[in-house]
């Protein structure tokens, strides 16, 4: 949250760990810290994916793979929701106190994204009731509290959510269309109307990302088979493309936005 501390997952083979980049105020590469990258803790032969932190900087969050079923680690593992207790700064950052969240055998819960006010101590992630389900769900946790879990919606298959920077409402993927094509809603936390934001026939709109202090969303609009970046109000609108006059990038997929 401080801007200087940028964390992702680095996937080396059969290798999933957490890693972090350290930067200075203005943005640059804090050259100061000798191992830039650095491993933030062991994973301990665990898939660890997703990390963020809290509004606060003092806890990191992510998804983790545990072998489940005796063969290795590998897709047919659930996920479960981590965290761990972030202490010092700079290159003598650490992430200790590791514990789970939420472990459920044979279930996915992964993707979680704390909501972005101190005050609401809420992670919003996705739900796959068990590895061969078609279905996911938005569910919402409190990350010290893991008994207070509850669906936030989950008719249709939905996920990848994101919260608006007051917390009072989240955006997420939904593929209940004309054609069953993913489109990008929203609804109100803590309860509300859900209402379309991005609907398009026959295009599939996915991977929404909401601006931290205003009201835009960045999302990925599928056309022949390659994704492309676009932004459109929160409240809806005709969607604008980002990478516009760039034939380049018309070629490749470009996915999960964030900013």
């Amino acid at each position: 949250p401080d801007a200087k501390v940028l964390v992702y997952s680095r996937i080396n083979g059969n290798a999933h760990e957490v890693y972090a980049f350290f930067f200075k105020a203005d943005g640059s590469i804090d050259s100061s810290i000798s191992t830039n990258p650095k491993k933030l803790f062991s994973s301990s032969g665990n898939w660890d994916n997703n990390p963020s932190f809290s509004p606060s900087g003092t806890y990191l969050i992510w998804d983790r793979r545990e072998d489940n079923n005796g063969g290795g680690i590998d897709s047919t593992d659930s996920r479960d929701l981590y965290i761990g207790d972030v202490s010092d700064s700079g290159a003598n950052l650490q992430v200790n106190n590791i514990k789970a969240i939420l472990t459920t055998l044979g279930k996915d819960e992964y993707n979680p994204k704390w909501s972005p006010r101190i005050s609401v101590r809420r992670i919003a992630y996705e739900n796959r009731p068990s590895l061969t389900s078609s279905d996911h769900d938005v569910y919402i946790i409190d990350p010290l509290d893991s008994a207070n879990n509850q669906n936030f919606y989950n008719p249709n298959n939905s996920g990848y959510p994101a919260w608006s920077p007051a917390c009072d409402r989240i955006i997420f993927e939904s593929d209940k269309t004309s054609g069953d094509y993913w489109k990008i809603v929203s609804l109100s936390y803590p309860a509300g109307n859900l209402t379309d934001v991005v609907d398009e026939a026959g295009i599939n709109s996915r991977y929404p990302t909401w601006l931290p202090n205003g009201g835009l969303l960045a999302y990925i609009r599928f056309t022949g088979g390659n994704g492309n970046i676009y932004i459109v109000s929160t409240s809806g609108g005709t969607p604008v493309k980002l990478l516009q006059g760039l034939p380049q990038f018309d070629a490749v997929n470009n996915l999960w936005p964030a900013w």
